[in-house]
């Protein structure tokens, strides 16, 4: 599951775009509609305030070297701001409309955009006499596309995009990453569970699942202890200390540390009379996805709106 469109945006070009002017039935003016409904038109620089008269020398010059700098940057802007208007106006005439809204595509830069973007196209062509079959073939490319780049949508409606379950997991390991760049620590953490959950590919074995699992706690415990008012290493204790929205999931927190503890060979050595069998690949993948539900709780600069939302 790669999770986010962004990552694969420059791919929409040939995938969609490119392919919905193909049809018989799609419109010439079929870019210049969607630049116009879709493409944010660029908006003008702010004039600065009105200079304060202690901004002027008693010859009634501009001296004030702020206000200077002030309005040469608005100055700068407009600049910029014209020619973008003026480009756009160009495309929208039908000037290299196809090279200016495939640059306009481009500088997409955020999972909103992308999103805003393909649900804004299916409503603007609803301007078209042809609305039923462009829109059919519209929302038949972007659901190809969600299909062959795995990612973390699904359609729904006309041509709303909506998160899926394992895109939530996908995108929430993501945000792990992203909070924790620059600590070397967790991010060495992160690394070696990733290598070992790859691992399980040459061989699923007992012991490549305590291998795996004991690297995830060990993730788990390092990104509890940066937590606020955290001051404690094992999960377990970190369990008394963490916020929880009821006792019951604390407890499973700390049945889920006390199994990792118990159970022999995975983070100690333990006794084998405390083993009722040996893991097994089903143990494994529902173990793991319980300690990755509690990884919001222990990871407390997670923006967890961003695993769900764009």
């Amino acid at each position: 599951m790669r999770g986010q469109i962004i990552r694969v945006w420059p791919e929409t070009w040939n995938e969609i775009w490119v392919k919905l002017q193909r049809p018989s039935f799609a419109p010439d003016d079929l870019y210049i509609e969607l630049l116009r409904q879709v493409i944010p038109a660029p908006i003008a620089p702010t004039p600065p305030p009105i200079p304060a008269a202690g901004a002027f020398n008693e010859a009634g010059e501009l001296i004030d070297l702020e206000t200077l700098q002030a309005r040469d940057t608005f100055e700068l802007e407009r600049k910029k701001f014209d020619d973008l208007r003026q480009a756009r106006e160009n495309a929208i005439s039908g000037q290299n409309i196809r090279d200016y809204f495939r640059e306009a595509l481009a500088a997409i830069a955020t999972e909103a955009e992308a999103v805003r973007c393909i649900e804004r196209a299916y409503d603007a062509l609803g301007t078209f006499d042809e609305e039923e079959k462009l829109k059919a073939k519209y929302r038949e490319l972007v659901e190809e596309f969600l299909d062959r780049y795995n990612i973390r949508y699904q359609v729904r409606g006309g041509c709303s995009l909506h998160p899926t379950m394992p895109g939530l997991f996908a995108t929430m390991l993501s945000e792990v990453r992203r909070v924790s760049n620059g600590d070397d620590h967790i991010t060495e953490l992160m690394s070696e569970f990733e290598d070992a959950f790859a691992d399980l590919k040459i061989d699923r074995t007992a012991t490549r699942f305590k291998t795996c699992l004991q690297k995830q706690y060990n993730l788990l415990e390092a990104l509890g202890a940066a937590c606020p008012g955290v001051d404690t290493d094992t999960l377990g204790a970190m369990c008394d200390q963490i916020d929880w929205p009821h006792a019951t999931i604390k407890e499973v927190g700390k049945k889920l540390y006390g199994f990792g503890s118990n159970y022999p060979g995975l983070r100690h050595g333990g006794k084998k009379k405390s083993q009722l069998r040996t893991l097994t690949m089903r143990d494994f993948v529902s173990i793991s996805l319980m300690l990755a539900a509690f990884t919001p709780y222990v990871a407390s600069e997670l923006e967890v709106d961003r695993c769900y939302t764009c």
